[in-house]
């Protein structure tokens, strides 16, 4: 449908043009046109034809162009779009104010550029401050925590990594309602994952299916999980979800270790998956007593070990002859090493 409007777009182009133009050209002929051919009918259409002619290779990439602003506009909430408006129609108006203070002045060529260059450069500036500070400006006025339209809470947006996808566990996260505001894909981050979904190999094949299925899930489970275009050529994904993350004043979620670091130089605030793990796990401390399935045998002589919920390694002494029987043990000592805690426990009965 937008392919067909531009056509009739470009044609009525042509037919302005060609209605003002060659009336013009006629007159500089050296022989008189046919009263049956100038006329304003043929001018038109001779000059919509030409117009759509000379310039058809354009429509693809002018309804591209439009259909990447239109994707932008509607990934943006309706509070985003109002202040942006707002602030574009109030740096018009400031423009117009100088404007008519320069035309006072009666500067030659002066006073007919730069009214244009302060309507472009103003307009931009005051839409980009109206979207950028919308927020800012919503914070001035008392609100509940929560939204009477959507009746969900209201926070920083949340820029989502590949990692974090692809780990899952935000999935359950966002289940307990612990994270508030807008959880945002970049179109950058997708398609790494669709690129991931696409190799050759089968283990990263597998980890980008199931990041798509995590995807799904998020939406599925939540209104305020959207998918943003955005594009920032010559930078990695990283680089990419940083700037991103600067521009929109947002947070990033993530488990790699090294984008956390990149993000914290940078000062954007980051939600690592992995830390809030730790945070959460289970505390265990000498004289505790649980029930244990003896998994698998132990490194050491006659020794069993098992798997808390959160993966932690018990460690079972004498526990060899109890593999695939779940008993009750009590720690007897917790050893915390790099790669995390390892508890050491006894039978008891």
């Amino acid at each position: 449908m937008l392919k067909y409007l531009l056509y009739v777009l470009y044609f009525l182009i042509g037919i302005s043009l060609g209605v003002w133009l060659f009336p013009e050209l006629a007159q500089v002929l050296p022989v008189a046109v046919p009263a049956i051919v100038g006329n304003v009918l043929v001018y038109g259409v001779l000059g919509g034809v030409l117009f759509l002619g000379l310039f058809f290779w354009t429509v693809p990439k002018f309804e591209s162009l439009i259909r990447r602003g239109e994707g932008l506009i509607m990934n943006r909430n309706l509070s985003e779009i109002v202040f942006a408006t707002l602030g574009m129609i109030i740096g018009l108006l400031i423009a117009v104010l100088i404007s008519l203070l320069i035309n006072t002045m009666d500067i030659p060529i002066f006073g007919d550029i730069i009214p244009f260059v302060l309507a472009v450069v103003l307009g931009y500036l005051g839409f980009q401050i109206g979207l950028k500070k919308f927020s800012e400006v919503l914070d001035l006025f008392p609100k509940g925590g929560v939204s009477k339209d959507t009746g969900e809470i209201q926070g920083q947006k949340k820029f989502l990594d590949t990692s974090a996808i692809i780990d899952g566990r935000i999935v359950d996260v966002l289940k307990t309602g612990f994270v508030e505001g807008e959880l945002i894909i970049p179109q950058f981050v997708l398609d790494e994952l669709q690129l991931i979904a696409d190799a050759t190999d089968p283990i990263k094949r597998d980890k980008g299916k199931r990041g798509l299925d995590m995807l799904n899930a998020l939406q599925e489970l939540s209104k305020s999980v959207n998918i943003m275009p955005a594009d920032y050529e010559k930078l990695d994904v990283d680089h990419q979800l940083i700037e991103l993350a600067k521009e929109e004043n947002g947070a990033v979620v993530t488990t790699d270790y090294n984008l956390n670091k990149i993000c914290q130089l940078h000062q954007i605030k980051v939600l690592n998956v992995n830390e809030l793990s730790d945070a959460i796990k289970m505390v265990v401390i000498q004289g505790d007593k649980f029930d244990l399935l003896v998994s698998k045998a132990g490194k050491e002589e006659n020794q069993g070990v098992g798997y808390l919920e959160d993966g932690t390694m018990v460690v079972v002494e004498n526990g060899r002859k109890l593999i695939n029987q779940t008993i009750k043990v009590e720690v007897t000592s917790v050893l915390q090493t790099n790669s995390g805690r390892i508890i050491f426990s006894k039978k008891v009965s």
